[in-house]
């Protein structure tokens, strides 16, 4: 196995201190936001002479990811791995099927559509993948609609918004929100921001209420001078999931969700293709948006890990594309990589390890590249905890 070095990205709503500790970079004067691990061109990760994984594939690809692969994916990895530390909420967004990702990627092309105003950065799916490393709050799909209508009437401000859902259908009233001119949206969001204004700042206000993460994404919006956007009511008529520790959440082709606060992993196909829907000051394409969103209201799920034969948890998604497993070891612990026909990604989490084809140590945030049918041994010098991405068997 080979050490890797992950892309850092430094987006605004990113920490200042979860990924700076775990990468062991004092450098912290700008948000870390994700760690990138994969071969993607925005974000590709480097071998330790500082050369990218992405030309180290491409010079050998069948050696270096695997026939299945090449044969399945084409010579590129089929995954990206990411940690994340959301420090404020994320736009909300919905990622496309591949069908659809083909077809709007080479729409796009057609139309040299500028970088800025793309909704499609390639022409792959993005299904997602997320285990939770700390408390997690995310929005996830649509909530059924007796909650949404209930949660519109609470405030004086948008009740009449709950008899406009209940004559339109869920489509349609999406629909209706996105063409609302900026007058009207603030004319049905400052009166609750004013309202609640004091009870959010002296924290009176339960991060389990969808009214939290509104009131936040709207006096984020007044920081930054932007207007009120149709995602703050989005908000109201989202399921609001609290994901605990150690817990997956499965973000399928189609489903509207932002994350919200916390850490996390997420293991995705190989893509950045993202629609938006809201709670951004960037391209909003509502009739893409409409286009592609499964309008159906939805039942979270949080997804619970499968033993495997070498003392591994898997995590299993309908997703062709990419497969997770999580290792605890205990110190003195060995664990012999599983020969795989597809090239792995191995992350380090906590703990510290030797590999028995280095003479060094390696600890938290250290990164490995498995090349397919490859075997290494893993000595824990202390209790580990460890994720593999792979594609699935």
């Amino acid at each position: 196995m080979i050490e890797i070095k992950g892309a850092i990205k430094h987006y605004d709503w990113g920490g200042y201190y979860y990924l700076p500790m775990l990468l062991d970079n004092h450098d912290a004067r700008q948000p870390f936001a994700e760690l990138w691990l994969g071969d993607h061109l925005a974000g590709s990760s480097t071998l330790v002479d500082g050369s990218p994984l992405s030309a180290w594939i491409e010079a050998a690809p069948e050696y270096r990811l695997g026939k299945k692969v090449v044969e399945q994916f084409g010579q590129r990895l089929p995954y990206l791995f990411k940690v994340l530390d959301v420090r404020e909420p994320l736009s909300i967004q919905v990622h496309p099927t591949l069908e659809q990702a083909k077809q709007g990627f080479a729409r796009e092309n057609a139309r040299a559509i500028e970088s800025h105003c793309r909704n499609y950065k390639d022409d792959n799916h993005k299904p997602e993948l997320m285990l939770a490393l700390s408390d997690f709050y995310l929005l996830h799909g649509f909530r059924n609609v007796t909650e949404s209508m209930n949660e519109l009437k609470k405030y004086k401000s948008t009740v009449s918004l709950a008899s406009l859902y209940q004559e339109l259908g869920l489509k349609a009233f999406v629909s209706t929100i996105f063409s609302l001119p900026e007058s009207e949206l603030n004319s049905l969001v400052s009166p609750i921001v004013e309202q609640y204004r004091l009870s959010y700042q002296q924290n009176e206000i339960s991060k389990s209420q969808s009214l939290f993460w509104f009131m936040r994404s709207a006096l984020r919006a007044e920081r930054e001078r932007l207007p009120f956007d149709a995602g703050l009511i989005m908000i109201f008529i989202m399921n609001l999931m609290y994901v605990p520790k150690g817990a997956v959440v499965y973000q399928d082709a189609g489903v509207p969700h932002a994350y919200l606060e916390g850490q996390n992993i997420e293991l995705m196909a190989n893509s950045d293709n993202v629609i938006r829907a809201g709670l951004t000051a960037k391209h909003v394409d509502v009739q893409e948006l409409l286009a592609i969103t499964r309008f159906e209201t939805i039942t979270p799920e949080v997804l619970s890990g499968v033993p495997t034969n070498d003392g591994g948890i898997e995590y299993r998604v309908p997703a062709k594309d990419f497969q997770l497993r999580e290792y605890h070891l205990r110190q003195g612990q060995v664990l012999t990589t599983p020969d795989e026909e597809g090239a792995c990604i191995w992350f380090i989490l906590s703990g510290e390890v030797r590999l028995a084809n280095q003479q060094h140590y390696s600890g938290a945030g250290s990164a490995f590249y498995q090349r397919p049918g490859e075997v290494n041994i893993i000595d824990a010098k202390t209790e580990v905890t460890l994720y593999r991405a792979s594609i699935p068997q």
